[in-house]
């Protein structure tokens, strides 16, 4: 298997821009190019959906929530999870994701390997 088709692998199976450290060492600081923004974007959306969760889990454990899926979907509605924030910070980590793939099968075949 050639280098650029594993190093698209890892960037697309692990996390995007890992694969360019599979590349050699000039390569590992381009990928961190896609690494830190996907990095910080994932964790703001975990964040996000964890907090949100434990709110849930608390209001149906306190009886505040009614055990309805319908009045679950509600609040999750009005919670605001769904914000222009979190929307932009999912097409970043898309972004990133298909940006490393791309870039490491460039970058891999534009080396000869």
């Amino acid at each position: 298997m050639k280098a650029s088709t594993k190093a698209a692998l890892i960037s697309a199976l692990i996390f995007p821009g890992l694969g360019h450290f599979f590349l050699r060492p000039p390569r590992a600081m381009r990928g961190l190019l896609f690494i830190v923004p996907a990095a910080l974007a994932v964790s703001y959306i975990v964040r996000q959906v964890l907090t949100l969760s434990a709110q849930l889990v608390a209001e149906l454990n306190s009886g505040a929530l009614a055990a309805d899926p319908g009045a679950i979907m509600a609040r999750l509605d009005a919670s605001g999870a769904d914000n222009p924030v979190a929307n932009w910070l999912s097409w970043l980590a898309l972004l990133c994701w298909v940006g490393a793939i791309a870039d490491a099968l460039w970058l891999g075949r534009r080396n000869g390997g």
